[in-house]
């Protein structure tokens, strides 16, 4: 099985008039995206951006619960927090990967041409060795430029009406559910 790595991109995305913005990196996603990847076998999670300050701060957030006080109080925390890495940009990502070429997945909010269902992803990964690296946008998703550079996009989630603009850390754990989890698996044996 192909090793899967998470990418969360807050530049370059776009903001709500197509522009090119930064968005902020919270405290909330740092934390719930470690505890999913970890459940659900994820490698790493790159948290992308070029500010210097929010570097820094979410660096000593992870570093408060893998080394400090935190990890001494809640080490499960620990744990899960020992998947996220953080770099100034997705080039920076793509060279942590020494020479390997990871396969390139967009995800969006909206169905592109071409888009991958989680079958089909789920049944790629099993049979190549990778390693995969899923991309994901915060703000209003990945600028163009960025999903061209992909081997595939994934099909977005889909509710029940026209309003499709979840929060990003609740996405995440839904499309690693459908692609790692025993939900998944059984619907795949199904198929």
């Amino acid at each position: 099985m192909g090793a899967v790595y998470l990418a969360i991109i807050h530049y370059p995305v776009l903001d709500k008039q197509g522009e090119i913005v930064s968005t902020s990196i919270t405290n909330l996603e740092l934390h719930d995206v470690a505890r999913s990847c970890m459940t659900f076998g994820v490698r790493l999670c790159y948290i992308v951006t070029p500010l210097e300050k929010q570097r820094g701060i979410a660096q000593q957030l992870v570093d408060h619960w893998k080394t400090g006080y935190g990890r001494q109080y809640n080490p499960h925390r620990a744990q899960a927090l020992e998947r996220i890495c953080i770099k100034k940009a997705v080039s920076e990502v793509i060279s942590d990967f020494r020479g390997l070429k990871p396969i390139l997945i967009a995800t969006s909010s909206k169905k592109r041409d071409g888009a991958i269902g989680y079958g089909q992803l789920r049944k790629w990964i099993r049979a190549d060795p990778g390693p995969f690296l899923l991309l994901f946008g915060t703000g209003w998703g990945l600028p163009p430029d960025i999903v061209r550079s992909c081997e595939r996009t994934l099909l977005p989630i889909s509710g029940q009406g026209e309003y499709n603009h979840l929060p990003l850390r609740v996405a995440i754990g839904i499309i690693l559910d459908r692609l790692f989890g025993a939900r998944g698996e059984e619907d795949e044996r199904n198929d």
